[in-house]
């Protein structure tokens, strides 16, 4: 019997951006690493190859994980946020495919948003064995020691959260276990995984470079997972609600109330100075959506970074605009906090509102402004075609944009993405306007279709806006003065945002007539 009891295959993210002259993003593969954590505490052998870290085909890749003998394969089907998990499952089935080519009774199985979100598609479309419909830790450990115990039916049967194919011929059919438990994040060694992947080979985000352009090493703990809101468009809820019927059925957790649940400060402060100590860290992403929810959490968290640090970190998190306490910025910034990523999403209440985002645009400038003054720079995100969404409303986002100038600004078209509330109103009224292939939910991808429903407008004209706005608020004057006359970007940083410039016009878009790259 094998000694390694699982081989991680993270697969390669699909690019942002198709000219491949821009610096991207290579994050180190968090929910990999978490799982991982978990295993180690049981005493698993374990072993992880991350396809975004080396240029190897997937066929070199699959010829080092069959020569390790593992008992199965898992591939966390990750991307930069939940939302790229979808776009990623086209890389997960070449390197899936390109394994079971060479070992087809190699079980294989995968995690991760989209999976979560269809477990069941998945199993039939893609070359694999087993799903996770939760969050993972626990299925893949009960999963390691079914298939030690012999990998009879009744024993892969008792492994939590699963998804598999079971029986024979016509009598072929999908067998869904018990939901695994949520664990509770303070059971997990906080410093637990860093050692299957050195933060020393990932890099941050080119904008969150503005401040420190050296290449130094990266990581992303996170503290918090869940939200407690209900958007539309957001899919991040997939791999917890299997762990929150679990909680419903026992009394536990009432229908509609989403799962949410942090980890100690303490405990991710250690982290932090582990990961600083160890590697030599000073680029932090805060992964989680909701860091910034309550006021006494972060800032406990925050001063704590303060006192061992000083200013020396760079931290960049995501935040809500109506919940974000903008007394409080100042603590962020003085233990390190530089960047604030806030979700804007629209110009308007009347747009906005549909997403459970009941604030004004006068919220939002004030917002901006106050984080402007305790001297953190702003990554600010807009959607194109929300529900309600006319020509008017998206000129009115895109000058909202240019008002606030956000240092680093995000444009997106609107996806209805497998585990949101518009995909599952797309498979029962509109299944025609969701993209062709997973890839098509990349927002840079040649097949990139947004999700609309109404008249005023089409998917088309909503990528042709999406581009336009996006080069118009790059080049506006007012915005590039900005960045030449801030004292920590300057120059270096216009340079960038020239280079981004030429990739997004370099863009080609299969809505718009544009020949396939």
């Amino acid at each position: 019997m094998s000694e390694l009891d699982v081989f991680f295959v993270v697969p390669r993210n699909v690019k942002d951006w198709p000219g491949g002259g821009f610096p991207d993003a290579i994050e180190p593969p968090a929910t990999a690493r978490w799982i991982m954590a978990y295993l180690k505490r049981h005493g698993c052998g374990q072993a992880i190859i991350d396809a975004n870290l080396t240029n190897d085909t997937p066929e070199k890749i699959a010829k080092q994980v069959v020569a390790a003998n593992p008992l199965f394969v898992m591939m966390p089907v990750l991307g930069y946020n939940p939302s790229a998990s979808t776009m990623t499952m086209s890389s997960a089935r070449v390197h899936a495919q390109a394994i079971k080519d060479l070992a087809p009774q190699l079980p294989i199985m995968v995690s991760g948003t989209h999976p979560a979100a269809l477990p069941a598609e998945t199993l039939v479309d893609e070359p694999i064995d087993f799903v996770c419909g939760g969050e993972g830790p626990i299925t893949v450990h009960e999963l390691i020691q079914a298939l030690k115990a012999g990998g009879r039916e009744q024993d892969i049967s008792k492994v939590g959260s699963l998804w598999y194919r079971a029986g024979e011929g016509s009598n072929r059919h999908i067998v869904h276990t018990a939901p695994a438990p949520l664990l509770d994040l303070n059971e997990w060694p906080a410093i637990g995984g860093w050692e299957f992947m050195d933060p020393q080979q990932y890099q941050p985000h080119h904008w969150q470079m503005f401040y420190r352009p050296e290449d130094v090493p990266y990581a992303n703990p996170f503290a918090r997972l869940g939200c407690p809101f209900h958007c539309s468009f957001c899919n991040i809820q997939a791999p917890f609600r299997e762990g929150e019927e679990r909680e419903r059925a026992q009394g536990r957790r009432k229908l509609g109330v989403n799962s949410f649940r942090s980890l100690d400060p303490a405990l991710f402060v250690k982290e932090v100075e582990h990961l600083v100590k160890t590697y030599g860290v000073e680029h932090f992403k805060i992964p989680d959506e909701m860091f910034m929810l309550d006021t006494s959490y972060w800032t406990k968290i925050f001063r704590m970074i303060a006192e061992r640090f000083g200013d020396q970190l760079n931290f960049w998190c995501y935040a809500r605009v109506d919940t974000c306490d903008p007394r409080a910025l100042e603590v962020f910034r003085k233990g390190g906090g530089r960047w604030l990523a806030l979700g804007i999403e629209a110009a308007g209440g009347a747009i906005r509102d549909g997403q459970d985002k009941g604030f004004d645009d006068d919220l939002v400038r004030e917002r901006v402004r106050r984080a402007r003054e305790a001297g953190i720079a702003l990554a600010l995100n807009y959607i194109f075609g929300l529900p309600g969404d006319t020509p008017e409303s998206m000129l009115e986002t895109l000058k909202l944009a240019c008002q606030l100038k956000g240092e680093y600004s995000n444009f997106y078209g609107t996806m209805a993405l497998p585990g949101s509330a518009l995909y599952e109103e797309a498979i029962r009224e509109a299944r025609h306007l969701l993209p062709n292939g997973w890839s098509g939910f990349a927002q840079y991808s040649w097949g990139f279709k947004p999700y609309y429903r109404g008249d005023a407008l089409t998917p088309a004209e909503i990528v042709a806006f999406r581009d336009w706005a996006h080069r118009t608020f790059l080049e506006y004057p007012a915005y590039r003065d900005m960045l030449r006359r801030h004292p920590d970007f300057g120059e270096p940083a216009l340079a960038t945002i020239d280079t981004w410039i030429g990739e997004i016009k370099g863009l080609r878009r299969e809505l718009l007539g544009h020949p396939k790259p």
